[in-house]
Order: C-alpha cells, then structure tokens, then sequence
C-alpha cells in the first residue's frame, strides 16, 4: 500500500525565524512564532516594502495590462540595510549563511531576480576576480565554470614556471637520470637506491633534493641541447641553493645527515664535471683544464671528509650496498698498462732533487693512484670509474697546489690519470665527455722535457683506443 504523504505549504516569504519550520506565513504574526510566543517579524514588515524589495522588472503599467501578476523578492531583515547585488551572477560564499537571511524566491517567466547577497565578508579576491565582479555581465559572459569560484581557496600563483620545471626535473631522475651513474651491469642493484632511497632522504634534507635536480638538469641539457641554456641555468640555481645547505651539514656530520651528505658529495661529483662535459651549453671558451680539474679534486675532498667521519655509519645505513663490492674477472688492459707506467714513472721521479719539497709528495701520489686502480679492479667491474672517484679521496691536499703551480712532476702524473678518464668515459658516461683530452690539451702548453714524454704516451694511448672504438 502506498504511503501518503503528508502535505505542507512551502514558504516563500515566511519570517526568517520559522524558515526551518515551513512557515505558514499568517499574518501579522505567523502560526509558529503565536504558539511559542515569540514576536514574529513578519508583524515588522508590511506588505508595501516587501512588494518593494522585488527586483526591477516590467513596469506595473505593461504588467497590469498584460495581466501579469509581479512575483514577490526576498524578504529582507529591517534591521539590516540592503546590500547591492552583482548583477545577475551570485556571489559564491563557503561561510555559513547568517540567520537574518532569508532565501530569495524564485521568479516568474520573464523575470530576473538579483541573487541573495549574503552580508559576511567576503574572501579575498584575486585581481582578476576583483575586475569581474566589478564588471558582473562581464564575468558571467568570460567565466564558463562560475561554480568553481568556491573551491578556489587562495590567490592563484602568478609564476608556475619554477615549479613546473622541477616537477620535470624530478621526474627525469627517478625515470632516467638515476641509471646512468653506472654502466656495471653487476652493480644493477645500486640502480634502486638512486630512484627510491636517495630521493625519500632528499625530502627530509633540502640540499639534497636541490642536487637531485641539479643533476637531472644537467642531463637533460646533454639530452636536449636546444634548451640547454635553459637548463643550465636551472641547474645552476639548484646547485648554488645545494652549497648553501651542505655547508652548514658539513660543519656538523651526525648520524641524521651522513647518509644525505654522502649522495649530495656523490652528486655534486657528477654534476660538476657534467657542467664542463663536451656539449653542454657553456660559456664560450676553452674547455675544462687543470685548474678546473683541480676543483673537482677539492670536490670530492668534501665526500672524503664525509667518509671518514661516518664511515661504519655509511657501510651499515640505508646506502650500505653503494660499498659491495664486487669481484671484477681480470683488470682491463687500461689498468694494466697504466700500472705499468706508473712503476716507470716512480723511477724517473726518484731522480727529484730531494731538497725540492715536490718530491715527497709526488711519490707519495704515484703510489694513492696505483692503491686507487689496484683496489678498484677488486670491486667492480667498471674500475675505470671508480678509479677516477676514488684517488681524489686518497689524494694529499698537497698536490693541488703544486696543480695550480703547474709543477711539471705533477702534471706528468696528472696524464696517467686523464688516461682512465678517457678509459671511463668510452663506458659511456655522459657526464665525463671532453675532459681528458681538454685537459691534457691544456697540460701539453706548459710540460716540457724530459717529462713531456709522459704525455705523449698518454695521448698515443687515448688515440690508440678511441680509435678501436
């Protein structure tokens, strides 16, 4: 059996009081407001100024002609003074609507009532908004989503640009970037602590995520070389941004930040030699040298610090596989016919006068760079690259002077090096492409006899091997 449904009268123009309850609109005082003795405010307003509060239509002479019958507006408080109304477009208000507000009625064909203005403040506007509800028909005619206005909590931001590129340049890292920092395919499983581990430590650590994107602007100028000064620039800013932060970690290492700092070192390794690398987008002129070389040692002087200060930390954290190693078949004939040079190269530097303080120092560096070729060979199969990360950190702070001197000891040791550069870079690193020939270009306007003939074997071996591939 159906259910009857009980029937009510709607209010159209009940007082504001008994809106809930359905009012029945008896006057001078409604039903409701009579049985709970209150004072209706419908005894307040008479039927005059009600009539006068329907918005402007058809003049009363055309209606009583035509035998319209003018439909009755909101009734509005006396207590509070009419607010004009936005035309015909309403203004959208989350607030809760104030109680001395009634409802507007709806209109009869042909008619246009103004939309309830309600009397709470109104949220901020932006100055486009401020300009449409200045000009209502306007607004109504450029906005086709009015009902949207009400989500918008906040001024919109002016400039997406910054924000949008380095959603890019996040993106790059963890679906690009971050699988070529090596090529060894037995280290594979390194791969997933630069997509996943690294980038969750870079969100608790600012300049750590500023050098992921630093690097992956980098890449993406290699990639792209029409917007490479684009992202040069980008990378630039993030990596200035970078140094601000790690400075003040460096001076406090503890076991919250050692992990963070050890990828940002590891990072900035990458992202200073790809800022030179053959192909970017550079400043014109020469390309890298031995001075900037010997700013990349300095470099990596920070992840040393970093190592030794945190180093059972570093093997027994989140980045723990980084130092697996793992056993390489046999050394690649790079690596053996440099150690071979490397032992005759120590005889000749026996033979330094033992009052020249260079002495000591380059002997001592022959022997760092065949430990750093030995015991890479031990621990990867791309020893290569390692070798060039690793004598950096074993090296003495005492020779990047004599680098920057050009000391002409130094500079024959300093080819030995750009010879597995050169090694590394054939693997396919991007970030390593020009260097070493760039630098032992740079090297040969200074090295004279008898240690130019140092050089002359590293660039017949370098020709010797590009040329095989």
């Amino acid at each position: 059996m159906a259910r009857l449904r009980l029937g009510y009268t709607k209010s159209r123009t009940g007082c504001q009081r008994c809106k809930a309850r359905r009012c029945d609109e008896t006057r001078p005082s409604c039903r409701a407001c009579v049985r709970h003795g209150m004072e209706c405010s419908l005894s307040k307003v008479s039927l005059a100024p009600r009539q006068a509060a329907v918005s402007p239509g058809p003049s009363a002479a055309s209606m009583s002609s035509s035998g319209a019958t003018p439909s009755p507006g909101p009734a509005l408080d006396a207590a509070s003074p009419p607010t004009p109304a936005l035309g015909n477009t309403r203004t959208l208000n989350t607030r809760p609507k104030p109680s001395n507000i009634c409802p507007s009625s709806p209109s009869s064909a042909g008619e246009k009532t103004p939309g309830a203005v309600l009397s709470s403040p109104r949220p901020a506007l932006t100055a486009a908004a401020e300009s449409e509800a200045a000009s209502p028909a306007s607004a109504a005619s450029t906005d086709p989503f009015p009902y949207l206005a009400k989500f918008v909590t906040s001024p919109p931001e002016q400039d997406t640009t910054h924000w949008v590129v380095d959603l890019e340049l996040l993106h790059q890292f963890i679906t690009s970037t971050y699988t070529t920092f090596t090529v060894d395919v037995s280290r594979k499983d390194t791969e997933q602590l630069w997509q996943v581990v690294v980038p969750q430590l870079a969100f608790a650590h600012v300049f750590l995520l500023h050098q992921i994107l630093a690097i992956s602007a980098r890449h993406l100028a290699h990639l792209y070389p029409r917007r490479g000064h684009e992202y040069s620039l980008r990378a630039s800013q993030h990596q200035s941004l970078s140094f601000g932060g790690m400075r003040g970690a460096l001076a406090n290492i503890s076991p919250h930040n050692c992990h963070a700092l050890f990828a940002a070192s590891s990072l900035l390794f990458i992202s200073s030699l790809a800022a030179l690398a053959t192909g970017q987008p550079v400043v014109e002129g020469p390309g890298p040298s031995v001075e900037d070389l010997a700013d990349i040692f300095l470099l990596m002087k920070g992840v040393g610090s970093v190592l030794h200060s945190s180093n059972a930390l570093l093997r027994s954290g989140p980045l723990s596989r980084i130092f697996m190693r793992v056993a390489a078949d046999q050394a690649s004939m790079t690596m053996t016919r440099v150690t071979h040079a490397l032992n005759d190269f120590s005889l000749q530097a026996d033979e330094i006068d033992h009052t020249d303080a260079a002495g000591p120092i380059i002997r001592a560096e022959i022997n760092h760079l065949a430990t750093a070729i030995r015991e890479s060979a031990t621990q990867t199969e791309s020893p290569e690259y390692r070798t060039v990360a690793v004598w950096p950190l074993l090296m003495s702070d005492a020779l990047i002077p004599l680098l920057r001197q050009r000391n002409q000891a130094a500079l024959a040791l300093l080819c030995y090096y750009c010879v597995m550069f050169h090694a590394a870079e054939l693997q396919g690193y991007w970030f390593m492409q020009g260097w070493a020939s760039s630098v032992l270009a740079d090297i040969s306007k200074t090295l004279s006899p008898p240690w130019n003939q140092h050089l002359t074997w590293a660039l017949a071996y370098i020709s010797e091997q590009t040329s095989k591939n």
